[in-house]
């Protein structure tokens, strides 16, 4: 009658579900109308319901309900896996440590080419300025993930492959003398495909055709509270509901996202509290109250204001589990006046570029973003977007690689 919750997920999952990785049958009707909505929106003009934005036209789907990584998208290859539970499950004691196959190891062979990356860029850049066009405003945090999710990727890894590719443009753009090697990236991109539709067809397996992401191994629950249940429960019936409450709460986070607009850093100031505001009013009033040389107009200087009091109800606030934000407190004396900092000054100095790096997808795209605001703002077309001609056109005159000669 006692039953722990992963002990209850064990037995419902193995009467109900196959050991196949694939997604629950309730999951599939349950969601069937929301997957409708979805391509219903993404053909008008109206947003997601619940959207905190106009400019959101795409609903993002959740990771699948047993996967623990939030930013995992949810599985979708013709990939034949064990699932993640039985992979959790298996026996570690044995004297052989090796899988019978790549089924058994949950492990995936694909291979990102050059052409799929291209593809990514060119998207990327598209969906950019219609977004300009149609909504007046942009957001590289929105666009990369509606880019990872129309290829079924990690946003952080759709987020590298277009600063990437940014940055190889701007070196043809910038270096036209510098010689980029296409050749043997098709060359590479042959053989590895070559390599992993060999390794498939040894287990006789299917092989996934394109890029996947690798399956995830980390579950959601790894809990060993035990739940008293009465006998009269429907033990797979509050096993699905649970599974679709836990989906509607997931898809209702999603759809109540606020995501980064882009802006002009230099133009915004950074977040200042009543007192340093009052501290930077009297240090304007008394000119010598930090000195005299901290006015020259040659030099700017930066100070990070640090309240204790505040910081202390902060870290309160963060053993309570609230929501609690810090504000930037920078200021800049420049020109003999004191000043709130910018955004952009503040990421020139040490804390302000631990926030950046912090923030894993702003800081992947750091570069393709910068160059986009230029363009927008101070008119710089060259230093953004493709630069001709394509790497399929200079392949043809580049010297081109043997199949099958050594590198």
């Amino acid at each position: 009658m006692l039953y722990s919750r992963h002990l209850l997920q064990s037995t419902t999952r193995g009467a109900t579900a196959s050991r196949v990785h694939q997604p629950a049958n309730v999951l599939r009707a349950h969601f069937a109308t929301a997957r409708n909505s979805k391509a219903e929106n993404s053909s008008t003009s109206s947003t997601i319901p619940g959207a905190q934005q106009e400019f959101v036209k795409t609903r993002f789907e959740p990771p699948d309900p047993e996967c623990g990584d939030p930013e995992h998208p949810p599985w979708k290859s013709r990939v034949k896996l064990i699932s993640a539970e039985d992979f959790e499950m298996r026996p570690r004691a044995g004297s052989n440590e090796e899988f019978e196959s790549l089924h058994d190891a949950r492990i995936v062979l694909s291979w990102l080419t050059k052409q799929d990356r291209d593809n990514i860029y060119q998207d990327y850049l598209n969906m950019m300025e219609e977004m300009r066009a149609k909504e007046n405003v942009t957001s590289h945090d929105y666009i990369v993930r509606v880019i990872a999710q129309k290829y079924n990727m990690k946003i952080i890894r759709a987020a590298a492959i277009i600063e990437l590719e940014h940055n190889e443009h701007r070196i043809r753009a910038e270096e036209p003398d510098r010689k980029l090697h296409y050749d043997v990236q098709a060359y590479v991109d042959k053989k590895i495909q070559e390599h992993i539709k060999a390794a498939y067809e040894e287990y006789d397996e299917i092989s996934p055709g394109e890029f996947v992401e690798q399956p995830y191994t980390m579950l959601k629950d790894k809990t060993s509270k035990v739940t008293p249940i009465s006998d009269i429960h429907n033990i797979d019936g509050l096993y699905e509901k649970t599974l679709v409450r836990e989906r509607e709460e997931a898809q209702h986070q999603l759809d109540t996202r606020r995501y980064i607009e882009d802006f002009d850093e230099r133009t915004r100031n950074v977040s200042m509290s009543k007192d340093c505001e009052r501290l930077v009013e009297k240090a304007n009033e008394d000119t010598e109250m930090f000195g005299v040389d901290r006015y020259n107009d040659r030099w700017r200087y930066v100070a990070h204001i640090i309240d204790t009091k505040e910081e202390k109800k902060l870290l309160k606030a963060r053993k309570q589990f609230k929501k609690s934000k810090r504000n930037g407190n920078t200021v800049v004396s420049h020109k003999g006046k004191v000043r709130p900092a910018t955004i952009s000054e503040e990421k020139e100095v040490a804390w302000g570029k631990w926030k950046v790096t912090h923030h894993s997808h702003e800081w992947a795209y750091r570069n393709a973003k910068s160059s986009w605001l230029e363009k927008i703002t101070k008119g710089k077309t060259d230093a953004w977007g493709r630069c001709d001609p394509s790497p399929e056109d200079l392949i043809k005159t580049e010297r081109r690689i043997d199949s099958d000669a050594p590198i």
